[in-house]
């Protein structure tokens, strides 16, 4: 679970920082930098996996390598990205312990290969809000985070690496397409839910082997979708791969490549917040996508209620281990800042790109992030106004 991140360079980040619920709404225009957000997290993950040059070549979204660097006021690139993060981790021997990793990408003209460091260091119970007693826990387990040989730099226990690697590999960008959910899912597919969402049937068919997951996943599903009356996933064992069938009310049964998008990317979003295997960090675009409005507030209601509550955290027995769960959506809807103002405001943070002039410079765009707030510094949080006018962008509530 990731609490704290921090980005500098990177696109349209200057000296950029946002703490990190379980549960977190990004809401903003397009172009004013939630998805870079997400890339970023991504893109430290594969760093922290694979620390070097080629992992950017390989992995960087929209854009190359050279793409990812800040332009200054001048048109030149910035000399270095920092990208890092807070991570909360359960590991098999000290419980929860708080690392902190951090990237840093120094430029240099092609072709020479971009500098890649890679750091980790402990954190403590430093920004948690948790149980006194579970951010006692942490911090007492912090010194045995790293372990030091005689004439030896301290390095992270092998353990916490373990853990460290184990976390990021739930790090999962979701962005579902029909086209790839209507395609039937091999039986073998161990797999988290795709990108993509091809192997929805997979992931249903481990939900479906435990009647307590599969009846969890089905009151989701009818609470979102009241109009599904019957849900079901069969192995077939000739073809080796998995078939969806679904049954709307006073309509004949239906495979997948007959039902509608909506549809289907709900049931794969719910199906990715409720799979046992692949817990961990859920990056959602969009998720209302093709949904009717008065369903997305049920929708983001379900989601939420899959992540890990951490103000009442109670460290897990063994059999539990990894079951951190942590979801970040984007949206540029008033529906889905609607259904979240009253009860969760603190859920949502807006992005958006402001215009910096420094003396004797050109202006530079950057992204910021605000919470909802009625007291502060100006400029450092969204005012009651901004959120009347984001919830009525045409003015229809005041008879314009």
């Amino acid at each position: 679970m990731i609490t704290r991140i921090e980005i500098d360079g990177f696109k349209t980040f200057d000296r950029f920082s946002l703490d990190v619920p379980p549960f977190l709404v990004l809401l903003g225009a397009n172009g004013s930098g939630k998805s870079n957000l997400l890339e970023a997290i991504a893109l430290l993950g594969r760093l922290v996996q694979k620390p070097s040059s080629q992992t950017l070549v390989r992995h960087a979204r929209r854009g190359g390598p050279r793409e990812l660097f800040r332009r200054r006021p001048d048109g030149s690139l910035a000399d270095e990205i920092h990208i890092g993060a807070n991570v909360l981790l359960e590991t098999s021997q000290f419980g929860l312990v708080h690392v902190g990793v951090d990237a840093y990408i120094g430029y240099r003209e092609a072709p020479d290969p971009l500098n890649v460091e890679v750091s980790i260091g402990g954190v403590g119970s430093y920004g948690l809000l948790m149980p006194e007693q579970v951010a006692a826990d942490i911090d007492d387990s912090a010194p045995y985070v790293y372990r030091e040989g005689p004439g030896e730099d301290p390095r992270l226990d092998g353990v916490v690496y373990h853990a460290l690697k184990r976390a990021i590999d739930g790090w999962h960008l979701l962005d579902p397409l029909p086209d790839a959910m209507r395609q039937p899912a091999d039986a073998y597919d161990a797999e988290a839910l795709t990108e993509d969402g091809r192997n929805l049937g997979a992931v249903l068919g481990r939900l479906w082997r435990t009647p307590e997951l599969k009846s969890a996943f089905l009151a989701d599903v009818a609470a979102v979708l009241p109009d599904v009356r019957e849900l079901d996933v069969v192995q077939d064992e000739v073809q080796a791969q998995w078939d969806i069938w679904i049954q709307h009310k006073y309509e004949p049964r239906m495979a997948p490549r007959v039902v509608s998008g909506g549809t289907l990317r709900v049931l794969a979003l719910l199906a990715a917040a409720h799979d046992p295997a692949h817990p961990g960090v859920l990056m959602v675009e969009e998720p209302e996508n093709g949904l009717h409005p008065n369903r997305v507030p049920r929708l983001l209601e379900r989601l939420k209620g899959r992540v890990t509550d951490l103000a009442t955290y109670k460290q897990p027995g063994n059999g539990d281990r990894d079951a951190l769960r942590q979801i970040i959506v984007t949206s540029h809807s008033p529906v889905v800042l609607a259904s979240l103002l009253d009860e969760a405001s603190q859920d949502v943070v807006f992005m958006d790109t402001v215009t910096r002039l420094e003396r004797g410079e050109s202006p530079t765009r950057l992204t910021r992030a605000r919470r909802v707030g009625v007291t502060g510094e100006r400029g450092t949080y969204v005012t009651p106004m901004e959120v009347r006018q984001y919830l009525d962008p045409v003015g229809y509530a005041h008879g314009a």
